[in-house]
């Protein structure tokens, strides 16, 4: 039986010649963020250093990517917004960077994951950490040795999720972390159970529904939560160790980046992002099953998240582009009252396709920011695979790319 989870890679579509257009110094800027190697298993990869290498999040911008955009567009001492943060890569980058750091997202986990990465840590928190898991790994042991039964009733999701025994031990976990009387280490607590589930399921990747074969030996799920409890602790530590003194400020919150009620003019001078990619992931669906099982309320992502794929299914492919440009024009008429005169914008977004038609990021992000008071400045450009079968054709002409995108505030 299996004692060790299954390794999933990301980040590793990358690399390759960069096209540039607009002003040829913010478009070098733009090329050089973009050219990073592919992602590797090596320890010290910078796509996998530090907590950048804590729990997987589909779609992240590489961090050589963030860390290049952030110092290049950003000035020095200043603020840096993410409102797509994800699972907080800017927001990192922008810290170790010495700059002032805030997201916004829909996705309560994603602001549970950036909060924990950006929040420094002394050393006793840490090993209080660490001893709170071992805690929670001991009783969810001893429940498994003494037979005992579930806490709750399973959804019938989990039932075919998970071997029985995994689904009774990764209950046993939950009851426990959710009984840790500290806030802090509860939190990230239910960060490292969230980082077990894909793993310890029988669903095959966090984007797919494929089932995968399990056989995982008793005992593991438990044994595993404690390992990843001081993988944590220890990321944690290595990026403290890189922060400059004292460390600079970094916040997120749960917030629509359409109509932000936490970020106001003034609190941003440089927006750096990715924005979900028109009809590409469904992150709503993605993230379900830890949804569920950390209790988080994902209504308010169901009903305003961009781009999503299911949402997309019903729009004709001739009108995917004017569907997306009027999806991202609230977003940027949001950024435009945010930024002061001159403040730069920078995306990181790729091509999509609905049906047989291309939408090329590049050309709306340019049609919707002139209309929404931005100057597009820049942009560079690098090929990148398409995977989903049918809309393959729309790249007949010319290849999927993603782009590095500069637009300033008119």
């Amino acid at each position: 039986m299996s004692d060790a989870p299954r390794r999933r890679r990301s980040l590793t579509h990358v690399g390759g010649g960069v096209r540039t257009a607009g002003d040829a110094a913010d478009g070098d800027r733009l090329a050089r963020a973009l050219a990073v190697a592919p992602a590797t298993d090596a320890p010290d990869d910078p796509a996998r250093a530090h907590v950048h290498g804590f729990h997987t999040y589909p779609a992240r911008m590489h961090p050589t990517t963030a860390a290049r955009l952030v110092r290049a567009f950003a000035p020095s001492g200043g603020r840096v917004l993410d409102p797509f943060c994800g699972s907080g890569t800017v927001l990192v980058e922008a810290q170790l960077a010495g700059l002032a750091a805030r997201g916004t997202d829909l996705n309560p986990l994603a602001v549970l994951l950036s909060r924990c990465k950006t929040r420094p840590r002394t050393a006793a928190e840490l090993g209080r950490l660490v001893e709170r898991a071992t805690e929670c790994a001991e009783t969810a042991d001893a429940r498994r040795k003494a037979k005992a039964g579930a806490t709750r009733r399973f959804p019938d999701e989990d039932v075919r999720l998970f071997e029985p025994h995994v689904l009774l031990e990764l209950d046993s976990l939950r009851a426990a972390v959710a009984a840790v009387p500290d806030a802090t280490a509860r939190a990230d607590l239910w960060l490292v159970l969230s980082s077990l589930l894909v793993k310890l399921s029988r669903q095959a990747a966090d984007t797919s529904d494929r089932a995968a074969p399990r056989r995982t030996a008793a005992g593991f799920a438990a044994r595993l939560f404690a390992r990843k409890a001081e993988e944590l602790a220890g990321r944690l530590a290595a990026f403290a160790r890189l922060l400059p003194s004292p460390p600079p400020p970094a916040a997120a919150d749960e917030d629509d980046a359409t109509a932000p009620a936490t970020v106001r003019p003034g609190m941003a001078d440089a927006i750096v992002t990715s924005p979900p990619y028109a009809a590409t992931y469904d992150y709503a669906a993605h993230h379900a099953l830890r949804m569920r099982w950390l209790g988080l309320n994902a209504s308010k992502l169901t009903r305003g998240e961009l781009g999503s794929r299911a949402a997309y299914r019903r729009v004709k492919p001739g009108a995917a582009r004017e569907t997306w440009g009027r999806e991202l024009a609230g977003f940027f008429q949001s950024a435009a009252r945010l930024l002061p005169p001159g403040g730069p914008l920078v995306l990181v977004m790729a091509d999509s396709a609905v049906g047989g038609a291309a939408v090329r990021a590049d050309e709306v992000v340019a049609e919707v920011g002139r209309a929404c008071g931005f100057v597009p400045a820049a942009c560079a450009s690098q090929d990148r695979p398409h995977f989903h079968g049918p809309g393959r054709d729309a790249f007949r002409d010319r290849p999927r790319a993603e782009h590095a995108i500069l637009l300033r505030r008119a």
